[in-house]
C-alpha cells in the first residue's frame, strides 16, 4: 500500500494502538527489539509518543513503520500520518544567484573603484603636462582640464522572486478530511479497516468514555462499532452522528459520509 493510505491522525492514537497490538500478540518490548533490531528504549519512546528521543532524520519514520509492520499493522499508514502531522517540514532551498544578477552585482561593487582609478589617472596626466611645459620654457598658459563628471548608474529594479510553496504548505493542502469519534455516552469497541471488511486493520481498540479518536479519510474506511449509540461522529466540521447504526454493526465511511453495510 502506498504512503497515501488512511491512518490515525493523533500522535496519542499512534502510540496506544501500537502498544495494544503488541499486547494482543503477547509480545514484550525486548522480543520486538530482538526481531526488528530496534532498541527497546526507542520502541518504548514510540509507544509514549516521545519521538524526540529517537535518532533524528529518517530513522524516526523508519522505526515507526517497522514496528507497525511487525505487530501486524499497516506501516505505510503510520509513516504517512507521521509525515503529515508530526514531522517538521524541510526548509525551502534558497535559489542560487543567476549569472545576470551576479554580473550586475559585481559591476556595481567595482564601479566606485573604477571611477576612482580614472580620476587619479586623469590628474596624473595633467600634472605631467604642466611639468613638461614648465621645463621647456613655454610661456603659454595651461587651461585646467574640465574635471570628469561622475555619473550615477541607473538603479535597476529588483527581479520578482518566484514564491514556491513550502513543504508544510503542500502537506496542508493535501490533508484529507478527518473522521472523529467521541465516546460521549459510554465506551465503544471499534475495528477499523481500509476499504472493506477484508482490508488491512489500522485500529482495533475500546474507546473509553470521554476519549476521541480521529482518522484521515484518504481512502474509504470499513468500521465495525460495538456500541454506536454511545458515540458522536463528525467528518471535518459536519455532524454525522445520526448516520451511525442504531446497534452493533458495520459502516463504510468516505469523505461524503457514512453508509451502513449491515
Amino acid at each position: 500500500m502506498d504512503a497515501s493510505s488512511v491512518g490515525i491522525e493523533e500522535m496519542l492514537e499512534i502510540g496506544s494502538s501500537l502498544r495494544e497490538a503488541r499486547r494482543r500478540q503477547g509480545l514484550e518490548l525486548d522480543q520486538v527489539a530482538a526481531a526488528t533490531m530496534i532498541r527497546a528504549r526507542y520502541l518504548e519512546a514510540i509507544e509514549n509518543e516521545r519521538f524526540e528521543l529517537l535518532p533524528a532524520g529518517p530513522y524516526r519514520r523508519s522505526f515507526l513503520r517497522e514496528y507497525a509492520e511487525y505487530v501486524g499493522l499497516d506501516g505505510d499508514v503510520y509513516a504517512a500520518e507521521y509525515d503529515l502531522r508530526i514531522a517538521e517540514p524541510e526548509p525551502a532551498e534558497p535559489r542560487p544567484p543567476t549569472r545576470d544578477s551576479f554580473s550586475a552585482a559585481k559591476l556595481l561593487d567595482e564601479l566606485p573603484l573604477a571611477r576612482a582609478v580614472i580620476v587619479v589617472a586623469a590628474a596624473a596626466a595633467v600634472g605631467v603636462g604642466v611639468w613638461q611645459l614648465a621645463g621647456s620654457g613655454g610661456t603659454g598658459t595651461v587651461q585646467p582640464p574640465t574635471p570628469p563628471v561622475a555619473t550615477t548608474p541607473p538603479r535597476t529594479q529588483p527581479r520578482a522572486q518566484n514564491h514556491r510553496p513550502t513543504a508544510g504548505a503542500k502537506a496542508q493542502a493535501a490533508r484529507p478530511p478527518v473522521l472523529a469519534f467521541t465516546a460521549a455516552r459510554g465506551s465503544c469497541w471499534l475495528l477499523v479497516r481500509i476499504g472493506s471488511s477484508a482490508g488491512r486493520t489500522v485500529y482495533e481498540q475500546t474507546l473509553q468514555q470521554g476519549q476521541t479518536v480521529r482518522f484521515g479519510l484518504r481512502k474509504p474506511l470499513w468500521i465495525r462499532l460495538g456500541a454506536p449509540r454511545n458515540l458522536d461522529a463528525t467528518i471535518g466540521r459536519r455532524q454525522v452522528t445520526e448516520a451511525l447504526p442504531s446497534r452493533t454493526g458495520d459502516t463504510l465511511v468516505t469523505a461524503a459520509g457514512l453508509r451502513p453495510t449491515s
